[in-house]
């Protein structure tokens, strides 16, 4: 109790110096942590394109804030689209602070540096159940002692008893023997066990979600990275006749052998029966260890140069000749930081940062079971009902508090009805062993969801970031309403505005003109001959008898500065031009249609800017009119303290 009531204090004092009021928008109380936060952010992202002074920036917000009291005097934080938007975002930005970051950051760590070696490794199993009964999982454990003992003393053989004794009817038939694997190929006990034993030694006997291991280490060897291998195959399983089996190796020994004698390994891939990589070249996707039969992945990673082929290998599912394309290390730790988090946070390995921060969450909260509570409790329950999901729940004369933490009880009657809730259909009687389990889910959920509602307090970074989503979620659809949407329908409005500002947005003086270009001064020549006649038929008939890459012609509405020809022979009058020389070595003839003295763009040149510019204006209507509707109000000495900190 002492460590929370400190916490508690600490909070408390560092929260009162930075929640100082900056200024009020109606009943909103806006504090100095807020708007420094929100400053020093904005100011790191558009400093270089817009900078603001703390002043400039208090403004802003002071409008920002009206429009988020307009929405919640709307109560749009109320309307279940909202909160269901919003309690999706902050879920997800909850889960970094409901999770022992430290104990990922070690797994991923941990995860990385056991990349670096493959191991090899044999086991013994005995099967048994998650929730197998304490007295099956002492005999399971008692017997890979026993066994362990006999090996160690040498009075029996691993082997041996792996191919007689373990439930991995697989790797029994090989004494055991697992091949090499590395991280995420095992579950994760396994893998520790494995890692974490020198060449030749034994583990006790490890549990795991499949029941309990006895392991021993065979080899160990540096990573092997990944390869990518194309391959010719002839198809041959277990279902093959005898005649197609010697088919398929005599056909994978005849290209081996057409390889030997300098044959390209590409120009062999038609006779490949695996349509699948026939069109890629016989190229198979990029992989690693434990990804590929066995012997093939032998063959593969065994093939040090890019060209480098191998002599026919049987698989199960038929012969292969592997030629090698690439071989990769694996790569660095920075590059693969972000997969293996990822990787991690899936395995069942990520419980171990779940128990640490649920431990330390008891610690934090004083959580405490009342034993005798509990097992009341438990005996409230009827064992075969349960089993069979008929039970009903009982009636409780008094209450009884089974468990507190921080300023939390869980009471009997919340743990009866969890049970309940819960009971299953296996049609045997439930076990106290599975209560307790799901007492201890209940109890772990409580706590988890009490620490989720303390986060706001706890975390000024995750209450700014939370503040940020749900004024950024209220004020878009607001401002769509109020402003946007208004703005894109509102014709009439958008005529009106459009009058107001067309002065700026102007054409400058304009020709309507046709012009040709060509690299042939006497083609020019001809066609300004010919236009000047009005003989438009005649200019077609010499550009169709011509070279087309040798002369083009445009033609359009032009400014003075569109074109160097249009430039060059600018006109405030009808008629033709030319031929003119132009930098390039080319001459141009152009016919000036038409002068267009400058004036304002019309509506439908303009209209996005134009809605644009309607849209700012409904905004500035729109904050004059928050203003007087809600009070704001500045604490004056708050400000400066905070904008001298600023500069």
């Amino acid at each position: 109790m002492k460590n929370l009531l400190w916490i508690a204090l600490v909070c408390l004092g560092v929260q009162s110096q930075a929640q100082e009021v900056l200024f009020t928008v109606g009943d909103q109380n806006i504090t100095t942590e807020e708007f420094k936060a929100v400053y020093e952010k904005n100011k790191g992202v558009g400093a270089a394109l817009d900078p603001k002074t703390p002043e400039e920036y208090l403004e802003l917000y002071i409008n920002f804030k009206l429009k988020i009291a307009e929405a919640y005097s709307q109560q749009r934080d109320t309307a279940a689209s909202f909160k269901n938007e919003f309690g999706g975002y902050r879920a997800q930005l909850a889960k970094p602070y409901l999770s022992d970051q430290g104990a990922e950051d070690e797994l991923v760590a941990q995860a990385f540096a056991r990349m670096q070696e493959e191991v090899r490794a044999a086991h013994i199993m005995i099967a048994l159940e998650s929730n197998a009964l304490p007295s099956d999982t002492l005999k399971a454990y008692k017997q890979l002692q026993d066994l362990r003992t006999s090996i160690l003393s040498g009075k029996t053989k691993f082997e041996d008893a792996a191919r007689e004794t373990s439930a991995d009817t697989w790797s029994a038939k090989n004494g055991g023997d697992l091949g090499y694997f590395t991280v995420f190929n095992m579950v994760y006990p396994f893998e520790s066990a494995a890692y974490e034993l020198e060449v030749g030694d034994l583990s006790k006997p490890v549990r795991s979600q499949y029941g309990y291991h006895l392991v021993k280490l065979l080899d160990r060897r540096s990573a092997s990275g990944t390869v990518r291998v194309r391959h010719i195959f002839f198809a041959s399983n277990g279902q093959s006749t005898l005649q197609e089996k010697q088919r398929a190796a005599r056909s994978a020994s005849e290209i081996y052998s057409r390889l030997e004698n300098g044959e390209d390994f590409i120009s062999l891939l038609e006779f490949s029966e695996d349509r699948k990589t026939k069109d890629a070249l016989g190229e198979l996707p990029e992989f690693g260890i434990n990804k590929m039969m066995p012997a093939f992945e032998a063959a593969a990673f065994a093939l040090e140069s890019p060209g480098d082929y191998s002599a026919p290998v049987e698989t199960s599912i038929g012969w292969h000749v592997i030629q090698l394309i690439e071989k990769k290390p694996l790569p660095s730790f920075d590059a693969l930081k972000s997969e293996l988090s990822k990787k991690v946070k899936r395995d069942t390995r990520s419980r171990v940062g779940a128990t640490r921060f649920m431990k330390r969450l008891k610690s934090d909260y004083d959580f405490s079971i009342d034993e005798r509570w509990l097992s009341r409790t438990m005996n409230l329950v009827d064992k075969n009902a349960f089993g069979t999901g008929s039970w009903e729940l009982p009636s409780l004369s008094r209450d009884r508090v089974v468990a507190s933490f921080a300023n939390e009880r869980i009471y009997q009657s919340e743990v009866l009805e969890f049970w309940f809730k819960n009971q299953n259909q296996s049609g045997e009687a439930v076990r106290e062993e599975l209560l307790r389990v799901q007492f201890n889910t209940y109890a772990n959920d409580r706590l988890m969801a009490y620490e989720d509602g303390q986060l706001e307090t706890k975390h000024a970074d995750f209450r700014n970031l939370v503040r940020e989503y749900k004024e950024g979620i209220l004020l878009f659809d607001l401002t769509q309403e109020a402003v946007w949407n208004k703005a894109a329908k509102d014709s009439t409005g958008i005529a009106i505005h459009y009058e107001l500002i067309k002065d700026q947005y102007r054409w400058e003086d304009r020709i309507r003109a046709i012009y040709w270009v060509s690299s042939d001064e006497k083609l020019a020549k001809k066609i300004s001959k010919w236009t000047i006649k009005g003989k438009s038929e005649k200019v077609q008939e010499l550009l169709q008898n011509e070279e087309a890459l040798r002369n083009f012609v445009n033609s359009g509405t032009f400014e003075r500065d569109d074109h160097s020809v249009i430039d060059a022979i600018w006109q405030q009058e009808a008629g033709t031009f030319g031929p003119i020389a132009l930098d390039n070595g080319t001459y141009a003839v152009v016919q000036i249609e038409e002068f267009i003295p400058s004036a304002p763009k019309a509506l439908n040149e303009i209209k996005g800017l134009v809605i644009a510019s309607y849209q700012d204006a409904l905004e500035k209507e729109w904050v004059k009119a928050l203003k007087s509707k809600f009070e704001v109000d500045v604490n004056e000495n708050a400000k400066a303290a905070l904008f001298a900190e600023l500069r």
